[in-house]
């Protein structure tokens, strides 16, 4: 069945060490998935008294398998407890990102609007639009003040402030890294996709994209070398770039001070993507840290959760997504986790477990991995199948 696809970056949720897991090609997709595995499911008597949320959660988005509706909820405290359906009538291209209490959740092309859920207070702060037609992708917060978002269909970065959840005057003009800038070729957008932010500098992944023919007609497809764009957040000036080696970077993630990004390459050659390693101290590409072909379909989301073991998301040529144990430093591949059916709910991870969005027909809920043994050790039940992930931190 069609699991027909717009091309797009997500960046993935905040995380504590200064880690903020970033953004991939959305496939906005129509699919039964098969269940592999049948883990312990974790649900919540909706009669029984909830406590407060504790002060690590998990911030969820659900879509429904047919992308006819989708929510926000909240899964708390060591037994998992879920608070469901918190915010109806959402759209369904959503991505979600967390900084302190605050969790934000984007609508993204078509709707445009970014909403602050306070998990402090379990309430909606606001819900803002961006500008029409922008297409928005991801949100970085540097600050309870100041905030970064990209769009797809424009030349800028769009400067915004959380706690008002209102544009600041100005945007960062990145018109200078279009696909093929100052020829007769040149792109309208640079496709501003994934967002980090690391010390005082945002990382923004321009995947340069460029729009040719496909099987699906006319799309985004890799245009032009892909580049990381260096901001300095205390003047929001462009003050560096790092070209990558592969095309269509989809996530980063950071851990001390490497970051690690998934490109995810054409959907025709997955050869044209992987990961690669860069050195934030000095803003230097360190190397492909795993060939895109090694990992048997196109890389998507990734996580690392130390510096020689690392959590990738491949999309098979079945459209089902499998989750990848690898090594960054060595490139050595493993084995595909077993009890997943479709991972293409997202990833988080909150320094002791990784979290992975399952959106297979009959294994739907966030699985709760142990990256020691890469097995996973239960299965929280959602209302809807996951799509995207932040861990919420509140002290």
């Amino acid at each position: 069945m069609l699991r027909g696809f717009l091309l797009s970056g997500i960046a993935g949720s905040s995380r504590k060490r200064s880690s903020i897991q970033l953004s991939v090609i959305i496939v906005a997709m129509l699919m039964m998935t098969i269940s592999c595995g049948d883990p312990q499911l974790v649900n919540t008597d909706p009669g029984e008294t909830i406590p407060p949320v504790s002060t690590k959660s998990i911030a969820v988005t659900t879509i429904a398998g047919d992308y006819s509706a989708a929510n926000f909820e909240i899964i708390s405290g060591s037994d998992y407890t879920l608070r469901p359906n918190l915010i109806d009538g959402l759209y369904t291209d959503l991505a979600i990102r967390a900084f302190g209490a605050g969790v934000y959740i984007l609508e993204r092309d078509g709707r445009d609007n970014v909403l602050k859920y306070d998990a402090a207070t379990m309430t909606r702060a606001y819900q803002e639009n961006i500008g029409v037609g922008l297409n928005i992708q991801d949100i970085a917060v540097a600050s309870e003040t100041k905030a970064y978002i990209s769009c797809y269909n424009s030349n800028d970065i769009v400067i915004f402030n959380p706690a008002t959840g209102r544009r600041e005057p100005g945007a960062i003009d990145m018109s200078r890294f279009v696909a093929f800038a100052g020829t007769d070729s040149a792109e309208a957008y640079p496709y501003i996709s994934a967002l980090a932010i690391h010390g005082n500098y945002l990382y923004a992944a321009c995947q340069r994209l460029m729009i040719g023919q496909t099987f699906y007609g006319p799309a985004p497809v890799p245009g032009d070398t892909s580049i990381i764009a260096v901001i300095d957040t205390r003047s929001n000036e462009i003050v560096a770039e790092i070209k990558l080696n592969k095309k269509n970077p989809a996530y980063m993630d950071i851990l001390g001070d490497r970051m690690i990004v998934s490109s995810t390459g054409s959907f025709e050659d997955a050869a044209t993507g992987g990961a690669e390693m860069i050195d934030l101290g000095t803003n230097e590409n360190m190397g492909i840290a795993a060939e895109g072909a090694a990992f048997g379909g196109n890389v998507m989301n990734v996580i690392m959760v130390s510096m020689d073991k690392a959590y990738i998301a491949v999309m098979s040529d079945d459209w089902t997504t499998g989750i990848v144990p690898f090594n960054p430093t060595t490139g050595a591949v493993g084995a595909k986790i077993d009890g997943i059916g479709d991972g293409f709910g997202g990833m988080a991870y909150d320094g002791e477990k990784l979290y992975v969005g399952d959106r297979g027909f009959e294994s739907a809920g966030v699985a709760v991995i142990n990256t020691s043994t890469d097995t996973v050790e239960q299965k929280i039940a959602t209302s809807m199948p996951p799509s995207s992930l932040a861990i919420i931190y509140m002290d």
